[in-house]
């Protein structure tokens, strides 16, 4: 009867304990979830398993944000529950998380508030700003950011374009360091010589560009080259410049301009005398050729597709180690003047080895290398001027970086922000949205089999079976 009444008390004890462990770990679940339910927690307390990351935001825009000294507000013109575009929503709570707060998510229904637009964001009513549209603010600075501005197109299928990536973090942290910039420097593309348009194949570099406070614009030589003109780039001008368009450019450049020359195979005896006339005065020209590297750790499957050794540089030193190289398909020699005047400064960029070879596209004669495949120089003066000439305009092109990475694109920012002494560039690569399989080694296909069909089943039934037993003793 007593050794009852011990199990009886010894029961009742565990039984008690067991209670209220038992009511301590759901109390514990129910504060833990409570804690997550509330959305400071929950945003900051997450996990991104998508593929490209494309709810996270990348390196150089935390970098930008936790620098800034400003407020802005992401101002969306339209109720909060009329917005379900949750990409874009997940990404602004990131803004706000990583700026500390600086960057705030806004909704106005503009039907309930009509002047809103005009009261405070386009006055004059000349930037498009409707209904439906996102607007970045800071101060009396502001910068709609367009759907075209977050989705990458492919127009290679069907003749109709498909969504290919997401754009998303490039837009925004391009329309950020814009409106909290003090100045906003302007850099024209040159059409009108059979240019590689902004549209056409440069639409992921000019992004890049407008990323790091650039505003891009056209450019036609039959008019006046805009004061405003920051730096004027020309991507593969299949056409020689007019004299009328040389003058113009010259005086730009006189003046202080500042010009980038991306100059591809000319692919006829053509020669772009105008051109090389403007680059002359900076101790630079290029060579109507076409060049091979013959060293294979210097070029890419095939012998056209070079890797430049990159050379110490005002360019090349502000970029990160993992920057230098770039593959150059399809090139063409820049030649630098050994004879420049003391006030011109040319220094090369990049070259091939002494295994490459040339041939001239006038002569047919071949030529053995090194070669120079790009260069930059400055003309020290009053008025400091500054230019750079690549032998190579596709390896800044959609289609080429898709395969071959956004160094190029790099280098160019590089070069622009040289050029305008500045020191700080974003570059936010575009995030696919193509759906990659899950591809496993038949041994993590065995071992994965093992764990879900043996090893997990026996540890829950032995789990089962110690507690039974254990009760039982009881």
């Amino acid at each position: 009867m007593i050794e009852m009444k011990k199990m009886n008390d010894r029961s009742l004890k565990f039984g008690s304990y067991a209670f209220v462990l038992t009511a301590v770990v759901v109390a514990i679940i129910v504060l833990f979830n409570a804690v997550l339910g509330l959305d400071s927690v929950r945003n900051r307390v997450r996990f991104d398993i998508t593929k490209n990351k494309l709810y996270s935001l990348s390196q150089p825009s935390i970098t930008m944000l936790k620098s800034l000294n400003k407020d802005v507000d992401v101002i969306v013109l339209t109720e909060e529950k009329n917005f379900s575009v949750k990409e874009i929503l997940e990404v602004l709570k990131q803004y706000n998380i990583k700026s500390n707060g600086k960057v705030k998510l806004k909704f106005v229904d503009v039907e309930k508030d009509p002047t809103f637009i005009k009261r405070e964001l386009d006055p004059e009513q000349t930037k498009g700003i409707q209904e439906g549209s996102i607007v970045v603010k800071s101060g009396n600075k502001s910068k709609v950011v367009t759907q075209d501005e977050m989705v990458e197109y492919d127009y290679s299928t069907s003749g109709y374009p498909q969504a290919s990536g997401v754009k998303i973090e490039q837009a925004f942290s391009s329309a950020i360091k814009s409106v909290t910039s003090e100045s906003t420097p302007v850099i024209y593309f040159v059409k009108g010589h059979g240019e590689i348009t902004k549209e056409e194949q440069l639409s992921d570099l000019t992004a890049s560009i407008a990323s790091n406070n650039y505003e891009i614009k056209d450019l036609s030589l039959s008019g006046d080259i805009p004061q405003d003109a920051s730096a004027i780039i020309f991507a593969a001008p299949k056409t020689d410049l007019l004299p009328k368009e040389r003058e113009k450019l010259q005086a730009y450049l006189d003046k202080g301009g500042d010009a980038i020359f991306l100059m591809d195979v000319q692919g006829d005896t053509t020669e772009l005398t105008n051109f090389n006339l403007v680059m002359q005065r900076y101790a630079l020209g290029v060579n109507n050729d076409y060049v091979l590297e013959g060293d294979q750790n210097w070029y890419y499957n095939d012998f056209n597709i070079i890797i430049p050794h990159p050379t110490e540089s005002d360019v090349t030193k502000s970029l990160d180690p993992n920057s230098l190289f770039v593959y150059l398909p399809n090139c063409r020699s820049v030649v630098i003047n050994q004879n420049a005047k003391d006030y011109v400064k040319p220094t090369a960029l990049f070259m091939t080895s002494d295994k490459s070879q040339s041939r001239s596209l006038v002569t047919n004669k071949d030529s053995n290398g090194p070669f120079l495949l790009g260069a930059i120089s400055e003309i020290e003066s009053s008025k400091p001027s500054k230019i750079a000439v690549i032998g190579n305009a596709q390896f800044v092109t959609n289609d080429w970086m898709k395969s071959a990475g956004n160094n190029g694109t790099r280098y160019v920012i590089s070069i622009l922000n040289w050029m305008q002494d500045k020191t700080d560039s974003v570059i936010v690569p575009s995030k696919s949205l193509a759906q990659q399989p899950l591809n496993l080694s038949e041994q993590s296909k065995f071992i994965a089999f093992i764990m879900l069909a043996f090893v997990l089943p026996l540890a829950v039934i032995g789990l089962g079976v110690f507690v039974f037993v254990r009760r039982k003793h009881l």
